[in-house]
């Protein structure tokens, strides 16, 4: 045999004997999928996706903390007080969470807590933006169709 079938048969005999002496872990930590922002009126609202496999009085997400990287606010703790409806299929609920008003863009941290496990492992953490997100979308969208319009007439243009 050379080194080469020696080292993967090694590797293999490795690999077998270390997944046949571990175990799973369940731990049900809550994780945040995802956070939406939106503007109503004057406030900034965050629609959070929360996963959490288990949702019942005895273990379910207590809270979700939004915390400010920047401008000095304190963090903002959104007390759960009854058990989320889960969606069968994904193990996920939505929460709205009105932050109030959002200036200078700031970045945002959102944590969900589960009152067994603790605080979720997997936060979302991004700026939330000061104006709305239909101004931020359409602004890029018009310019690149303007792009593909002045493109299109240079061509034509280039072939007459």
């Amino acid at each position: 045999m050379n080194k080469l079938s020696i080292f993967v048969l090694f590797a293999v005999l490795i690999f077998a004997s270390s997944s046949a002496l571990s175990k799973p872990c369940f731990a049900d930590v809550p994780q945040v999928r995802n956070v939406t922002v939106w503007k109503d009126g004057a406030n900034t609202m965050l629609n959070v996706t929360v996963y959490h496999n288990q949702e019942i009085p005895s273990h379910r997400v207590d809270s979700l903390t939004v915390t400010f990287a920047t401008g000095g606010n304190p963090p903002q703790t959104f007390p759960q007080n009854d058990p989320h409806a889960l969606d069968p299929i994904t193990s996920t609920f939505n929460v709205t969470l009105n932050i109030g008003s959002a200036t200078d863009s700031p970045v945002a941290t959102v944590q969900a807590h589960c009152n067994i496990h603790g605080n979720s492992s997997q936060n979302w953490t991004r700026t939330v933006p000061e104006f709305p997100l239909t101004i931020l979308t359409t602004l890029p969208l018009a310019l690149s169709s303007l792009l593909v319009v002045l493109l299109r007439k240079s061509k034509t243009a280039n072939h007459k």
